[in-house]
This record gives C-alpha cells, structure tokens and sequence, in this order.
C-alpha cells in the first residue's frame, strides 16, 4: 500500500508542476538568477589566474572549476555527492567517484570529437543537450522518491542502489560511472561558453587536446571531491552508526532528501525557463 500511495505522489507532484508551470516561470528566473551568484562572484578571480598562469592543461582544469559553479552543475552536483557518500564502507565513495569522473570525462571526449561534425552548423547545441537537461530533473525526483522507499521500481533487475533504469547487474561502479555520464551532459549557457567556447579551441591548438576534456572533467567534480573530503574526516562516527544498523538508513534517506531537493529545482528551473 505504501508503494503505491509513494507512486501517488510522485504522479501528483509531475502533474502539479505541471498544471502550475507558468505560475512557475517567475520563480524559475529567480532560482537560476541565484544560482548563477557563485560563478558571478568567482569567474573572474579564476578566470585572470587560467589567463596568468599560461599552462593550458591547467588552464582547462580551471575552466572546469568554474563549469562546477554554473547552475545546471550546482544541483548535479549535489545530486552526486549525495549518491556516492551513501556508502559507510571505507574507500568505496571515492572508487566510485573515480568512476563518476570517468564517466564525466568520456561525454567531454565524445562532445570534443563530435563537436566539429555536429556543431558546424549542422546541429544546433541546444537541440541536442536542451532535451536532455529537462530530463534530469525528473529522473533525480524518481531516485529520490526510490532512496527515501515511497515506491519500489517494478522491473526485477532495477533497484534503489542504481540509477533510474540501470540495472543492478551493472554494478554500483558501473552505475557511479553512468551517472558521470548522465551529469556530464548536463549543460547550460555557462557551460556551453565554457566547454565549447573556451576550451575546445583551446584543446584543438594544443598538441595534447585528448587531455583536456578529462582535466575539464575533474575541474567540474571538485566541489564533489572536496565535500566528499570532509565527508571522510567524519566516517568513524557514520561507521559506528553504520555498525549499529542505523547510519545506513540515515545516509540513505538523506541522499533521497538531497535528490528530490535537486530533482525539484532541476524541475522547476529547466522546464519553466
């Protein structure tokens, strides 16, 4: 009964947001104007130290650092932290984070190769990646919902310790490293400046370009490597609680707390802009 009232209300809270989006669109301007503060604040301080430093590799990585400040990868972000901190048992979060990266790493060498092909003027950015940052949102309520057990996805190979329809023979590596690429595709027009106006032309004029969409990458998924850093120097308090039963439970309803807050705004911002 209690998966079917969760399924209610995950059905109602689609339905809501979509009877209420252009009450919304207000809003959404307003949840994206203060998310954009962070990179306002610090673009141009890293910006002159990528331009003072006059190392390209480290120049990308730069330019990665402040992708992690727009706003489609602030919530994402968070989304991911809250995913790959779930685990109580030492080293797993940051195996997972590798793979996280990875995957991030493999869509900017992707978009970098493909980049000359699709976007010469044959195919707009925002037609492909518009489509796909709409979906986030939606697919991050549907992980809350799961992590916070209101529903239980039906099919037998899906469980609340993969991402959305991934199996759980993938494995929660496998499954770290599809959710970098489901958050690598995550773009906005911060990002779009970024990656293709900034870093490709710089990639291509450099004899090592394969390098750095990867450097991009990890640049983008330090706000995650930090906190997962602090996370750590508290984990023999989660262990104990871990050890008691309890810190499992606790580090998973919070993920789903910290998914559905992502998934929300996600919503809110991409589909009433």
């Amino acid at each position: 009964m209690r998966t079917y009232r969760g399924w209610a209300g995950l059905l109602g809270l689609f339905l809501a947001l979509a009877l209420f989006s252009s009450q919304l669109s207000w809003l959404s301007a307003d949840l994206y104007r203060l998310a954009s503060q962070p990179f306002a604040w610090l673009a141009e301080p890293i910006n002159q130290l990528r331009l003072g430093l006059s190392v390209p590799l480290l120049g990308a990585f730069l330019l990665g650092v402040l992708g992690s400040l727009a706003p489609c990868q602030l919530s994402t972000n968070a989304a991911a932290l809250s995913w790959l901190s779930r685990e109580a048992a030492p080293f797993t979060a940051w195996r997972r984070l590798a793979w996280f990266v990875l995957g991030k790493s493999v869509v900017y060498l992707g978009l970098a190769g493909a980049a000359a092909v699709l976007f010469n003027g044959l195919v707009s950015p925002g037609e492909v990646f518009a489509p796909v940052r709409k979906a986030l949102g939606p697919l991050m309520l549907v992980m809350g919902f799961v992590l916070l057990g209101w529903i239980r996805l039906p099919l037998p190979s899906l469980s609340a310790q993969r991402l959305g329809h991934w199996g759980r023979a993938l494995g929660g590596d496998t499954g770290s490293a599809l959710l970098g690429v489901s958050f690598g595709l995550a773009f906005c027009p911060t990002m779009f400046t970024l990656f293709f106006g900034l870093m490709l032309p710089t990639a291509a004029a450099s004899g090592l370009g394969f390098a750095f969409p990867a450097l991009f990458a990890l640049g983008t998924a330090l706000p995650v490597i930090l906190m997962l850093a602090l996370l750590e120097q508290g984990r023999p308090r989660g262990q104990v609680l871990g050890g008691l039963g309890r810190g499992g439970r606790v580090l998973r309803g919070a993920s789903g707390a910290v998914l559905l807050a992502a998934g929300l705004y996600d919503t809110v911002v991409y589909w009433s802009l």
